[in-house]
């Protein structure tokens, strides 16, 4: 309540004033014409620089939508008949299917980008197998962890999509760790990266400002056209 009167406060003294010395010279209509139009040229510019960005200023820097995914599946589920290049995949690099990229890469490149959505997989297909399975374990020795997993990642482009296949199998662990060496076979998790959409707020920002702004611009020369600044007016019996 207190963050909508500040907002309401900020808008009606900011704006508002302005509005209210533009109305005192122009008169009311053709002042909030000249304050919306510069207010919606405003937004204009501003949702510009989040969509597109600027030297030295990234893109989305404004709202942001639904943020890039992976969506996890298994070869029984229905989202592999979508991505049948799963079907393909033996367990390893090969069949149209490769390694993830590893050490160092090119700032700024799309292996870059390549590697930190695989990395994302990955963690997130670990920390899903460690919770799954240590709900179901009472003797803490024998519980999953990050130091007894090994995970491996790979890759596959299916349709401009990036579809990710992370086999984690079972390691010794780390001396004095207290825990066991897993005794499962590997599990393979297969994951496809939903793009979303972290645009569309400043899409849509700029897609609404824009119309605004030439409507209004467009109401303001049509009143200038009635009534041109400069111009007496005469006084009406």
């Amino acid at each position: 309540m207190k963050g909508l009167l500040v907002v309401l406060t900020a808008f009606v003294l900011l704006p508002g004033s302005v509005y209210m010395l533009l109305a005192s010279n122009f008169g009311a209509l053709k002042g909030y014409l000249i304050a919306a139009t510069a207010f919606f040229g405003f937004l204009v510019m501003l949702s510009t620089i989040w969509t597109f960005g600027l030297p030295g200023t990234p893109a989305l820097t404004g709202p942001k939508g639904v943020e890039p995914t992976f969506k996890f599946f298994t070869i029984d589920d229905p989202a592999a008949s979508t991505y049948d290049s799963v079907r393909n995949f033996q367990g390893g690099a090969g069949n149209g299917w490769e390694a993830a990229p590893e050490g160092e890469v090119a700032a700024g490149s799309e292996q870059e980008t390549l590697k930190a959505d695989l990395e994302t997989a990955r963690q997130r297909a670990v920390a899903d197998l460690i919770e799954e399975t240590n709900k179901e374990v009472k003797d803490s020795s024998e519980e999953l962890d990050v130091t007894n997993l090994d995970p491996k990642v790979f890759y596959t482009i299916q349709d401009g999509i990036e579809v990710a296949a992370v086999v984690i199998s079972p390691k010794d662990p780390p001396a004095g760790s207290g825990l066991k060496r897993p005794d499962f076979s590997p599990k393979t998790t297969f994951a496809y990266r939903d793009p979303g959409a972290p645009y569309l707020p400043s899409i849509l920002f700029l897609v609404g400002s824009l119309v605004l702004f030439v409507v209004h611009m467009l109401l303001l020369g049509w009143v200038e056209r009635r009534r041109p600044l400069g111009v007496a007016l005469r006084p009406t019996a």
